[in-house]
């Protein structure tokens, strides 16, 4: 029976019970349950027990007892949950079902998603929120794709504006051909570009130099970075595309035209308090420079009228978050159904010992993406970021992040994979291979199987939530499952059949690993000599 049953096919089983027994239509909210009561679990008996005007236990009862379906063992009413039970034949055909793309779903229709991410101005190195953030829109664009999403990762060059002037004026104070009473930027690769640029610097306007700054600092101390990191954006724009197609001042028109600004000490301001926000915003100042919102309003017209996106997600640091309310209130004011989510990204430290490390050499006062990367590599650094909550402030742990044991979270999943491939090779020796006739499973190598077969729904579930630190906690409490069944047996020491039935279970989890590496967006390792 070709039969996935995922939480979405348990509901529809549920329900079918739920409408036979009661003749009430419902979606029930399933969940994976503990071992000893079952596979899933469902409280939908509460809720029915409002209308019902019945025990939630009567009522579960009444729903296990019309549960009816080939690979359903068992369903019974504990405490007034359903609890459900799957034939053990079920997870072995699940097994054979693990294959490069496993739980992508197909191409959904109009469902055309932009990830907006990273985004720093082009005046400096990234810094460890940049990676951050980079690391976390980077997985979330990988499982939307997994998700059948059309998905574009972008980044948004903000080369417009004062934040240049000052990085040219902090370059021509370091260069000596002017001095300035205080300087934005410092640090070693102002002293670089400085030092490189000397020429252009003394020959050049400063609306040359803006641009030609901005280059070399998006080409040396960004897009390098990014490279280093595993990311590849489909998309590179520039806030200056906006003012020279016309885009922005269309955008501030359309806002005149709405009745949506107002005129007051020769700026434009945003009437945004008429539409919820509290307080109103400055579009564009007396002196004709646009504000971040007015860029960003004209921005986001183009990225859902020109470009016709279905939903865009924006990953903005903590520095970024009262930008949001105006700017989603705006989008909602000149395009009701416009789908904006933001997910905001905090602080993070690194530590060493409990006391905050500073080891910058490049940038004076912070961390670059660079130093991390050469401490601990890019695969660590990405893992790590990922075991937080974006929305809550992290502590990044360099002593375990620099530790090649399985005390390092990635190392400890890593070895798992490497565990398996090592199966493998000792079953080559001794003429074993995989064979796919299993038909059976004992307890630890069905909880294996089980567990993998959550991958699907975990996607779903973070495509809508954007929670894709969940991912790093799979991965762990997976490769713990697997280590778990590794102890408990030598399976090149039993007899063929049954070794070669096994070593099917093996190689299909080397294949799992690799999508699951894949999506998270590490590079697996088949070899690797951990000190435990």
């Amino acid at each position: 029976m070709n039969f996935v049953m995922v939480l979405r096919e348990i509901s529809e089983i549920v329900a079918k019970a739920v409408w036979t027994e009661f003749k009430v239509k419902t979606a029930p909210q399933i969940s994976y349950a503990e071992p000893k009561f079952g596979d899933f679990a469902t409280n939908i008996s509460f809720e029915l027990a409002k209308t019902l005007k019945q025990n939630p236990k009567q009522i579960a009862e009444g729903i296990a007892s019309n549960i009816k379906h080939p690979q359903i063992e068992k369903a019974s009413s504990v405490g007034g949950f359903v609890n459900i039970v799957v034939a053990e034949s079920y997870w072995v055909d699940c097994l054979k079902k693990i294959k490069p793309g496993y739980g992508q779903s197909k191409p959904r229709k109009g469902q055309k998603v932009q990830v907006e991410f990273i985004s720093a101005n082009p005046t400096g190195p990234l810094t460890l929120g940049n990676a951050r953030g980079g690391y976390l829109g980077d997985v979330l664009s990988r499982v939307l794709d997994h998700a059948g999403y059309k998905t574009t990762s972008e980044y948004y060059f903000n080369d417009a504006g004062t934040q240049i002037s000052k990085l040219v004026e902090s370059v021509k104070h370091q260069a000596g051909i002017i001095k300035a009473s205080q300087v934005e930027y410092q640090g070693k690769y102002i002293e670089e570009l400085a030092s490189d640029l000397k020429n252009e610097l003394k020959s050049r306007s400063d609306e040359d130099l803006a641009g030609i700054l901005t280059k070399e600092v998006s080409r040396r101390y960004i897009k390098e970075a990014i490279t280093r990191m595993g990311i590849e954006f489909d998309e590179w724009f520039n806030e200056k595309s906006l003012i020279s197609s016309g885009e922005l001042e269309k955008a501030l028109e359309l806002l005149r035209k709405k009745g949506l600004t107002y005129e007051k000490d020769g700026a434009l301001w945003l009437k945004s308090t008429d539409y919820g926000d509290e307080r109103d915003r400055v579009l564009q100042k007396s002196n004709g420079d646009v504000t971040y919102l007015g860029t960003d309003i004209a921005y986001h017209l183009n990225i859902f009228e020109h470009r016709r996106f279905d939903r865009a997600i924006k990953i903005w640091g903590a520095d970024h978050a009262g930008q949001v309310p105006s700017l989603n209130l705006t989008m909602k004011r000149l395009i009701p159904d416009c789908r904006l989510d933001f997910v905001i990204v905090q602080w993070v430290r690194l530590v060493q010992g409990g006391k905050e490390v500073k080891m910058s050499k490049r940038a004076g006062s912070f961390v670059t993406v660079d130093e991390l990367i050469d401490e601990i590599g890019s695969d660590v650094a990405r893992f790590f970021f990922l075991m937080r909550s974006a929305t809550s402030h992290m502590d990044f742990d360099l002593s375990l992040a620099k530790e090649q044991s399985q005390k390092n979270p990635l190392f400890y999943v890593m070895y798992s994979y490497v565990r398996a491939h090592s199966i493998l090779a000792q079953a080559a020796s001794k003429q074993l291979k995989p064979s796919n006739s299993l038909e059976r499973l004992n307890t630890t190598e069905s909880e294996l199987v089980k567990y993998m077969t959550r991958l699907p729904d975990l996607i779903s579930e973070i495509a809508e939530s954007y929670e894709v630190h969940h991912l790093s906690f799979f991965a762990t409490q997976l490769a713990k499952k697997f280590h778990d069944l590794y102890e408990s047996e030598r399976i090149i020491d039993l007899n063929q059949e049954t070794a070669e039935c096994k070593l099917y279970l093996i190689q299909q989890y080397i294949t799992f690993m690799e999508i699951l590496f894949n999506i998270i967006g590490v590079t697996p390792i088949k070899k690797m000599e951990p000190k435990v």
